[in-house]
């Protein structure tokens, strides 16, 4: 057998520069796999000399292209299904290839550094805090998480962009973090070069800026990135950029010299010396027209921003405006090259005025963001523009034309969801840079394994187990926590096995919601006490407990909705906005007021539970009626609010939904004919509604008998009692085929507890059917028990029989990892999208939806009070003078007690506002209801006062963004409702506006 050669796999009759010029033109996936031919063919290929021939090459290859079909560009696009990200390559001829995938990333919460630097490409989750970041390169295919930065609590803002060191030909990664509340390195300036030994994160190697005050700069850089510009730093003439944004007002330097507004309004890092400084923008740019008061129903959501444009930094100036769809422009200033200036200022000249054409945006807000990817065939006279809906258009600065180069809409990957603020796309490079040298991919590969193996052994432990492991250390915490432990989790329980049976309990006892403890340890709890268990743990509110999907539960009321993993006691109480015209279906006055004369399985709402499988989210879903005309309504668990999702086909009986592959089943309250029988079914991810018309089962129970739809065995089953005959049918059904295809007969003669005879026991519910031995486990909503179909016994689990405490609340959970996300800390422009200024969830005045029917009567004339009333569940008219954290919603004095007992955190007080406010308006005669008043579910009362001018006393009520006090955002989103009055006090006109700004309210 013949030794294998450890020698080249090259040609001898090919020199070594003529087989590295073929491989320069081969794509760099190709060349990417070519290093595994041999190990001379290894070493050439990985050598820094090759790499850097190779991008130069396609670089000179892209500007010799003049055609348009030469361009591409890597489009980032949500998976379907599961909540992870595609990146794929696409051509203007709507060509696409998918190139890698980001596992356990939703596109809607991805900012990308949409220019590459040599080929890379940085992306992050807005989820975090701290952010995750990602660096890949598409052209190869790889994908790589960066570690964590250290010491990750407490930051409440961070930005990162990806630098280039000519130089040293090392990419970096550049971390600015801000941390609140702390007293020493509050803000923080990080380095991770890829690359490097050790690959961690480590201090900017420079200084600051001159004369100081480099904390504050690198505060409002981030600041504006948060909460104005989205749009990542910027990478050209070998610096990163942020755009920082001031309060309103004119600022002097150290000299006490006033500085002109947009002076020292760039925050620059150097990717050579590391060092930061501070560069102008452009005189010609109205900066003061931005940074005072930011008109958000006038201005484009991104007035200002960077960009990069062959290698040079520029500014684009939208100047869209409202009602003057003539005189819209886009202006691009472009930034000469520092090489050649003083302290790195710059020479700026206007190059480009653009004109925004109906091609290019439809009005100030349509597209949110049009930005310059670059230019074309490497030339100054045609430009390349992009706009977050994922088009990109091409711009020739001779003829002044706009064409169409891409849109997503042509390609293979379809119509995508607008972007933000941002962009999801960027250039196509052809690049051969590795993310990690080989030592590091040791080191990794080593870690990665010896994680791997400690993943199977905690898998294979009990969920307490695993939740006592989290306090091993630091990196056990992590590991536990990650997504893709959780998903490996959620799997692996996936297989069949017994559901767990947990009894719902009152937790204000250790301040919290609720607790969940086994039936046995329950019932036990009262041994040796003169009260019984159930009344010492009694919850004063009916419940409805969802089935577990997807690791977690609903647990419904008569007036919220609680999101909840029960194997960890993670409860979140659902926000209320959005809900403040949505009346319940069965509810009477808004109050549900005969919830305790319904049966166990109603709270006298209609809420179901399912799960998003195109987006990985939960859904909570209600049908009710939303300005008196009957409508759906839905709360996913990575929003802030609820949404209208249509108008079901018909009424639905009040009780609750079954839940069966991504689909919501009710049963619908018209029947064709008796011998049919119709299901309204809601998909989940599409949010459209279908009826299903299927013949009654052959059943002999008619006339009196009951009918419902359960979910067993993750099938669709219909229930028939008989409470003449003391019998129940179970049928189930083949969804595909819309028929009944099998049949559980239980008979309850002589079980009194379970009997649907008796008053107590009206409706009896199938809850699950167990894996083990097939019995049916049977809720009446006082006793539980297993009903076994080979002997026709019922194993009680309890029954209870204690007045008035007859009700228990058993809710059935899988064993799951899964958190419970906060929703006050996602972000604010990635969810759905805020009110209108009056206050409703279109952009049309006094629409809620498309809906003809959800329109608000008189929205436009009929005054509101400007100070909002509590909205507690009692429905006081009291004023709102807190926000409940822990409830999301605006109480009283009186109300706010009861959140003492299930929360220890802090509620946030609004009196402060109030202060000598209503003595003032008393005594000022001026008025205390606005025709305009933002909906409370969103914003609430900030301050008042008076400004007076040639036109009459104008007084201005101020509203603030409920999350933006909430979490003390800077600047805040805010609606000022105006009055013009005249000498008399009389009224004379009245508006509204949005905008934000850095308002600490009426000093």
């Amino acid at each position: 057998m013949k030794k294998r050669s450890k020698g080249g796999a090259g040609n001898p009759h090919l020199p070594a520069e003529i087989i590295d010029e073929i491989l320069l033109l081969v794509p760099a996936r190709c060349v990417f796999r070519f290093r595994a031919v041999c190990r001379s063919w290894a070493a050439r290929l990985s050598s820094p000399t090759f790499t850097d021939a190779y991008y130069a090459a396609a670089k000179a290859k892209s500007k010799t292209c003049t055609d348009d079909a030469c361009r591409k560009f890597v489009v980032f696009a949500p998976s379907s299904p599961g909540p992870s990200t595609l990146v794929y390559c696409c051509s203007n001829q709507g060509d696409s290839s998918l190139l890698l995938t980001a596992d356990h990333l939703r596109t809607d919460f991805l900012s990308l550094s949409c220019r590459p630097s040599r080929g890379l490409f940085l992306f992050s989750d807005t989820r975090a805090d701290a952010g995750h970041y990602w660096v890949c390169n598409p052209s190869t295919g790889e994908c790589r998480a960066l570690p964590p930065p250290p010491e990750r609590r407490g930051v409440s803002l961070s930005s990162a962009g990806l630098a280039l060191d000519d130089m040293a030909l090392e990419c970096k990664v550049v971390h600015l973090v801000f941390r609140e509340g702390m007293t020493k390195e509050a803000v923080r300036c990080e380095v991770l070069t890829l690359g490097a030994p050790g690959f961690r994160w480590r201090h900017a190697a420079g200084g600051g800026l001159d004369g100081g005050g480099l904390e504050r700069k690198i505060f409002q850089a981030l600041r504006t990135e948060e909460a104005v510009a989205k749009v990542p730093p910027v990478f050209a003439d070998g610096c990163l950029h942020w755009l920082m944004r001031y309060p309103a007002g004119r600022r002097r330097d150290a000299n006490g010299v006033l500085q002109r507004q947009g002076q020292d309004a760039i925050l620059r890092f150097s990717a050579a010396d590391e060092s930061l400084a501070l560069v102008s923008a452009p005189e010609g740019v109205p900066f003061e027209d931005y940074i005072g008061l930011q008109d958000e129903e006038r201005l484009p959501m991104v007035p200002v921003h960077l960009a990069e444009l062959n290698g040079l930094l520029c500014m684009v100036h939208d100047r869209r405006r409202r009602h003057r769809p003539g005189q819209s422009f886009l202006d691009v200033w472009v930034r000469s090259s520092s090489s050649s200036s003083i302290r790195g200022g710059g020479e700026w000249s206007l190059d480009y005025r653009i004109p925004v054409t109906p091609l290019l945006a439809r009005d100030v807000h349509g597209p949110r963001l049009i930005t310059v990817l670059g230019s074309c065939y490497n030339s100054n006279q045609r430009l390349l523009l992009a706009t977050s809906e994922h088009n990109v258009y091409s711009y020739a600065a001779d003829t002044g034309r706009v064409e169409t180069v891409f849109e997503t809409s042509s390609s293979n990957i379809g119509l995508q969801k607008e972007a933000p603020a941002e962009l999801l796309l960027g250039v196509y490079e052809d690049s051969l840079i590795r993310i990690g040298q080989a030592r590091e991919k040791e080191e990794a590969g080593s870690s990665s394994s010896s994680s791997a193996v400690l993943t199977q052994v905690l898998l294979r432990l009990p969920l307490k187990s695993i939740a006592q492991s989290k306090l091993l250390g630091r990196e056990w915490c992590a590991l536990i926590e990650s997504k893709s432990f959780v998903a490996a989790h959620m799997s692996i329980n996936k297989r069949p096995k017994r559901r767990r049976i947990l009894a719902v309990t009152s937790g204000r006892a250790r301040h919290a919601f609720f607790e969940f403890a086994p039936p046995q340890s329950w019932m036990q709890r009262g041994a040796g006490s003169s009260r019984p268990p159930v009344a010492q743990h009694h919850l004063e509110d009916k419940l409805l407990c969802s089935k577990p999907c997807h690791g977690l539960n609903l647990i419904s009321t008569s007036t919220d909705d609680y999101l909840c993993n029960p194997c960890t006691g993670d409860v979140q109480c659902l926000t209320i906005r959005g809900r403040s015209r949505f009346t319940p279906c069965c509810s009477s006055s808004g109050a549900a007021a005969d919830v305790g004369q319904l049966h166990a399985f109603t709270v006298g709402r209609n809420v179901g539970f399912g799960f998003d499988h195109k987006t990985g989210e939960h859904v909570a879903v209600e049908i009710g009626r939303l300005c008196g005309a009957p409508a759906c309504i839905l709360k996913t668990s990575e929003s802030d609010s609820w949404t209208c999702a249509g108008t079901p086909p018909m009424s639905v009986t009040d009780m609750p939904p079954a839940h069966v592959d991504g689909t919501l089943y009710w049963m619908g309250k018209e029947q064709v004919q008796a011998e049919h029988i119709v299901i309204v079914a809601f998909n989940i991810s599409t949010r459209a509604f279908d009826v299903i018309r299927c013949e009654q089962p052959n059943t002999n129970h008619h006339g009196s008998a009951s009918l419902f739809l359960v979910e067993l065995d993750n099938t669709l089953s219909l229930v028939i009692t008989n409470s003449d005959a003391e019998e129940m049918e179970i049928w189930m059904m083949d969804i595909k085929l819309r028929a009944w295809v099998s049949v559980h007969r239980i008979c309850l003669r002589g079980q009194p507890d379970f009997s649907p005879r008796t008053t107590e026991a009206a409706v009896v519910v199938p809850m699950d059917i167990s894996g083990d031995d097939g019995r049916i486990l049977l809720s009446t909503g006082r006793a539980l028990g297993y009903y076994d179909a080979k002997t026709g016994i019922i194993d009680t689990v309890y029954s209870l029989d204690i007045p008035p405490y007859t009700l228990a609340w058993p809710i059935l959970c899988e064993e799951s990892l899964v958190p419970v996300p906060d929703e006050d800390y996602l972000p604010v422009d990635r969810v759905a999208p805020p009110p209108s200024i009056h206050g409703h969830m279109a952009a049309d005045r006094g629409r809620i939806c498309d809906h003809p029917g959800h329109a608000v009567a008189d929205s436009s004339t009929t005054p509101t009070p400007i100070f909002p009333e509590c909205q507690s569940q009692e429905y006081c008219q009291r004023t709102g003078v807190f926000y409940s954290y822990c409830c999301r919603r605006l109480v009283c004095r009186r109300c706010i007690r009861c959140c003492a007992g299930h929360y220890k955190g802090q509620h946030i007080p609004l009196d402060n506002f109030y202060h000598d406010v209503i003595e003032e308006i008393q005594r000022n005669g001026w008025p205390v209801r606005h025709p305009l008043v933002p909906d409370p579910d969103y914003y609430c009362y900030y301050y008042s006062e008076p400004i007076n001018n040639e036109d009459g006393n104008v007084v201005r009520h101020v509203f603030i963004s409920q999350r933006d006090l909430v979490l003390g955002k800077l600047p805040c989103r805010l609606i000022e409702c105006a009055y013009r009055m005249d000498g008399h006090g009389d009224v004379i006109e009245t508006w509204a506006r949005r905008y934000i700004d850095f308002d600490y309210g009426r000093e």
